[in-house]
């Protein structure tokens, strides 16, 4: 096949053929075998590639995602999917705004040597879930997570926060 073409010589263009299926260019003789294996692959659909479940495989890592066949004409996978959250950033970009004018005031205040100003209350996520053991906030996932711990810390150490009455012993004299 290639014992025609010397070494250093380009083999001649108008010598290839395209193949009918991926319109790559080949011998006519490389066709042949070409086409038969690329017939093959043509007829087999691809698996989406993942790499997090590759980099996942083998360690505690649990697999977060799994991987869902993308399908555009299907409208049943849209009303499967749960409603997104409204964006809440017009109130987070406020707090800011209200965080930096405060910092400016409490700057000047301090440059002139006045008394402190109250500090600004604190902003709150509404999306975050309070722990009722600790009065922490997080978002959901990691509000199931540490509320399950804290419980059983609290259980472990049921005093633990509060004031505990411990009487001093008798100092000695002598």
């Amino acid at each position: 096949m290639m014992e025609e073409i010397e070494d250093g010589e380009a083999p001649p263009v108008e010598d290839l053929a395209p193949c009918k299926i991926c319109g790559r260019n080949f011998f006519p003789t490389v066709l042949k075998k070409h086409t038969v294996i690329c017939q093959k692959a043509a007829a087999k659909k691809r698996k989406v590639f993942d790499s997090s479940r590759q980099r996942a495989e083998g360690t505690d890592i649990p697999v977060v995602k799994p991987i869902k066949p993308k399908s555009h004409s299907s409208a049943s996978t849209e009303k499967a999917e749960p409603p997104k959250k409204p964006s809440s950033w017009r109130r987070k970009h406020e707090d800011f705004i209200a965080t930096i004018r405060a910092a400016k005031g409490l700057t000047q205040v301090i440059k002139d040597g006045g008394p402190l100003p109250p500090p600004p209350p604190p902003s709150y996520d509404p999306d975050y879930i309070q722990c009722s053991y600790c009065q922490r906030r997080f978002s959901e996932n990691a509000a199931d997570r540490h509320i399950k711990f804290c419980r059983e810390q609290h259980a472990r150490m049921p005093n633990k926060g509060k004031p505990v009455d411990v009487k001093k012993p008798a100092t000695r004299t002598q």
